[in-house]
């Protein structure tokens, strides 16, 4: 079974997850995510705690790679302002020669 990052919705076997309570002397009230359907190999268990740390990571990442888009739409947008301004003097030079 494959290790995924962040907050799991659902298990590899197709079930939402839920979240418990563990009981464990090791791990009093510590809350992790499970199969809603099935416990054991193959199926999830996972940390809440350690999911949500992932999960800020990931939207971290994501955070960034949006700003950085941000800044190339920017400048995207500053190119056509400039496209435009020439063709309008072009147009008014024709304009003025016809």
């Amino acid at each position: 079974m494959e290790n995924v990052a962040g907050i799991l919705r659902h298990c590899h076997c197709g079930s939402p997850t839920i979240v418990l309570t563990s009981r464990t002397q090791d791990n009093p009230g510590r809350r992790f995510f499970r199969c809603g359907t099935t416990s054991g190999p193959g199926h999830v268990f996972k940390w809440v705690d350690e999911a949500n740390s992932e999960e800020l990571g990931l939207l971290a990442d994501k955070q960034a790679m949006l700003e950085q888009d941000l800044i190339q739409l920017k400048q995207d947008l500053l190119d056509l302002k400039k496209d435009i301004s020439e063709i309008v003097d072009v147009l008014q030079s024709i304009k003025s020669t016809v």
